[in-house]
């Protein structure tokens, strides 16, 4: 953080590393979005023919809104002058944004794949030992890669910050207010695909959210 008068100047390359991130990771999800009708698991709904992974399509197109308003974040730090360098603190709101988009991005993979691993797990009795380790191991793995992109990498984005200390602490409550927001909207995905007449707000299944590859 820093803590003299001098301009802050960012290197405008760091910011184009991280469009490209973004870049990368709307093409995964927009494959994502179009293979998960033929992922088996899901709610089956009269009138489609597929199931609806509603959790994950939910989490899936979250991943490319917030990716896309990242890129905006980070357009909107660049200065309009010879070298473009970044003086904003929309670099640092779009870096949240683009660790959110990749954790909702990996939700979205991750979750419906332990489902389809259990089915597969079903139709092969005679491999009980050898499913368990396949799910464990790539789920294990998944949450890993979910939480570093959720809690650490933001975390080390505003401990990094060259912005004032009154800023990162806002971008910091800011990030911490969505998070919870959008936990709220994953829980009540969750609600409709295990057909639960709960309360719009449920606070412990909000809670869950927060860690959810646990539910994974």
């Amino acid at each position: 953080m820093s803590g003299n008068n001098k301009p802050i100047r960012i290197a405008v390359n760091l910011m184009r590393a991280r469009l490209t991130v973004i870049g990368f990771n709307i093409a995964i999800v927009s494959f994502q979005i179009a293979q998960l009708p033929r992922i088996t698991g899901g709610v089956n709904i009269p009138g489609i023919e597929h199931p609806l992974h509603l959790t994950a399509g939910v989490e899936l197109y979250m991943a490319l809104a917030l990716s896309l308003i990242a890129i905006i974040a980070f357009i909107m730090s660049s200065e309009f002058d010879e070298v473009g360098t970044c003086t904003q603190w929309t670099l640092i709101a779009g870096d949240l944004l683009m660790y959110l988009a990749l954790a909702y991005t990996i939700a979205g993979f991750f979750a419906p794949l332990g489902g389809s691993i259990r089915n597969v797990a079903a139709n092969l009795p005679g491999h009980p030992e050898q499913t368990l380790i396949l799910q464990k191991s790539v789920l294990i793995a998944g949450g890993i890669a979910w939480f570093l992109a959720m809690y650490i990498g933001p975390l080390i984005s505003l401990i990094r910050s060259p912005f004032p200390q009154i800023t990162n602490l806002s971008l910091g409550i800011g990030y911490i207010s969505l998070v919870l927001l959008l936990s709220w909207v994953n829980s009540q995905a969750v609600l409709i695909e295990i057909s639960s007449g709960s309360f719009l707000f449920e606070p412990g299944m909000v809670l869950r959210e927060l860690t959810q590859p646990l539910r994974w």
